[in-house]
């Protein structure tokens, strides 16, 4: 798995991450609830006092613990969106009902048009950042889909869901992208799709990197990502990244780092990339990007 900030020696520029500490973290959970912040008190005590100790020689290790830190607050804020919009938006109780039918098709074209070019008909699919309920669908003509969303979050959208009645027939599972080759086996998956959701990791790079490990020799890395996101969300709870693609190749940045996606995963990966500029009631620019394994 390739550390971000380590990899960025090779790839990006870096200034000096923003120092996130324990009393800083820990003052940014009141309010929260005396449970969440009791369990989360414990946590983080250990991630920063146990870990200081062996980290406190290596820039590199620190910064990526801060990157951590700053996630973990965001996971909160994450966590109550998805509560709040599964628990009583009508939009979301047309979402659960669709999710529910195995009928539901496939209707990102970055998908079906992969979809297309293979011969093989069992088809596995991983989701990484899924949330409460994947967006990829189940049906294609011609293929057995499998999908496994995979979300952090995961045992809390379960609980959500289980009180809303919602039954999935691929339910998300418990996993973070920078940790993904510890939970799945490599060359296990025809597609490795992200929608939205990388720009909320702590280390983006390692995800990718992760679920290029994770496709076939003829597989593919679909990520669609609403462009410059953390910039439009000023940088608040998850959204720390933002993803552009500048002179056809991708790039991820925020205010302390600038990285050419190409360029860290060296030769053994082919990236394309383009921008999909919003139409009329979309929300902001997409930014579509391919990843496949150098033949």
């Amino acid at each position: 798995m390739l550390n971000l900030i380590g990899s960025i020696a090779h790839g990006g520029e870096m200034t000096q991450p923003t120092k996130v500490g324990p009393r800083r973290i820990l003052s940014a959970l009141q309010g929260r609830g005396a449970r969440v912040a009791t369990k989360l008190h414990l946590t983080l005590l250990s991630t920063f006092y146990v870990a200081r100790q062996t980290l406190s020689r290596n820039a590199d290790a620190k910064a990526r613990l801060g990157n951590k830190a700053k996630w973990t607050i965001g996971l909160l804020n994450e966590r109550d969106w998805h509560e709040s919009y599964h628990s009583s938006e009508p939009e979301a109780a047309q979402f659960q009902a669709e999710a529910q039918n195995l009928e539901c098709p496939i209707r990102d074209p970055m998908i079906t048009k992969y979809l297309s070019t293979v011969s093989r008909t069992d088809i596995a699919i991983i989701d990484v950042g899924a949330g409460a309920i994947t967006q990829v669908g189940y049906m294609h003509p011609g293929k057995n889909i499998s999908i496994t969303p995979v979300d952090p979050l995961a045992d809390h959208y379960a609980n959500v869901l289980r009180k809303r009645g919602v039954k999935l027939p691929f339910p998300t599972v418990k996993g973070d992208g920078e940790t993904l080759l510890s939970q799945f086996s490599r060359a296990s998956f025809d597609i490795a799709y992200a929608r939205n959701s990388l720009d909320h990791t702590y280390d983006p790079i390692a995800t990718i990197a992760n679920m290029l490990e994770l496709v076939r020799d003829d597989g593919v890395v679909l990520l669609r990502h609403y462009r410059d996101e953390a910039e439009g969300g000023e940088y608040e709870g998850l959204h720390q990244w933002n993803f552009d693609c500048k002179d056809d190749r991708f790039v991820i940045w925020n205010k302390d780092t600038h990285v050419l996606v190409d360029k860290v995963l060296g030769p053994n990966a082919k990236v394309s990339c383009s921008v999909h500029l919003a139409r009329k009631g979309e929300w902001r620019d997409e930014i579509l990007v391919m990843i496949t394994k150098a033949a």
